[in-house]
């Protein structure tokens, strides 16, 4: 799942005010994030399996510390725990932490039985709705759909830039959406682990839309 991540991370601005868009996404993304660190780093690994699932052709082979249920648990805690020593929101550091465990969730819908419950055990779990193509497309981009509209409900823009910078990035994720679903398989694992990578790029997008709106 892709925009789906995002999409709950519009949907938080409506829960709590005080987050900012780019926190959002961090918290939503914070395994995504990391992940590819990992992979470079050669901590994690995947291969490039085309037929692997349906919608995706990449195989997760050991992923534990960033996509293990137990660690988004963890992860979740430091985040929260971070966000709530900064500005002393509890309500906003508990939707952080709701955000961040929200991943694995998602990602446990989507995937085959690859996501480990913990790094320390051999047990794999994973309803694979990547298998069900049109079922999982629709769902996504409903659920998308449904958080844009709550992140317009709850701000509005405060300048010309605030209107376009949202809705260029609307555009921009629903084009890397379908992109990934029709085009050809990645070359090769570095390929994928740096476009991972650029996703800290939407995460700064999603703070300087922000910047040009103000909540209602």
């Amino acid at each position: 799942m892709f925009i789906g991540h995002y999409s709950l991370g519009f949907a938080g601005k409506r829960i709590d005010k005080g987050p900012s868009l780019g926190t959002l996404f961090l918290a939503v993304q914070w395994l995504d994030l990391i992940w590819p660190i990992l992979v470079l780093a050669g901590v994690e690994q995947f291969s490039i399996d085309p037929g692997n699932t349906v919608l995706t052709p990449l195989n997760f082979e050991f992923y534990p510390w960033s996509h293990s249920l137990l660690m988004s648990i963890i992860w979740g805690l430091i985040f929260a725990g971070l966000y709530y020593l900064k500005t002393k929101n509890r309500k906003g550091a508990f939707l952080l932490f709701l955000l961040v465990v929200s991943h694995w969730v998602l990602d446990w819908l989507t995937h085959r039985p690859d996501l480990p419950l913990t790094p320390f055990t051999e047990i794999r779990v994973g309803l694979g709705l990547w298998n069900h193509k049109w079922i999982e497309i629709i769902l996504e981009t409903l659920l998308f759909v449904a958080g844009a509209w709550m992140y317009l409900r709850a701000t509005r823009p405060k300048n010309k830039t605030g209107t376009w910078s949202l809705w260029g990035l609307l555009f921009f994720l629903l084009l890397i959406h379908f992109m990934n679903i029709a085009g050809p398989p990645p070359p090769d694992v570095k390929t994928v682990a740096w476009m991972g990578l650029s996703q800290w790029l939407i995460v700064a997008w999603g703070f300087w839309i922000d910047t040009n709106r103000v909540n209602t």
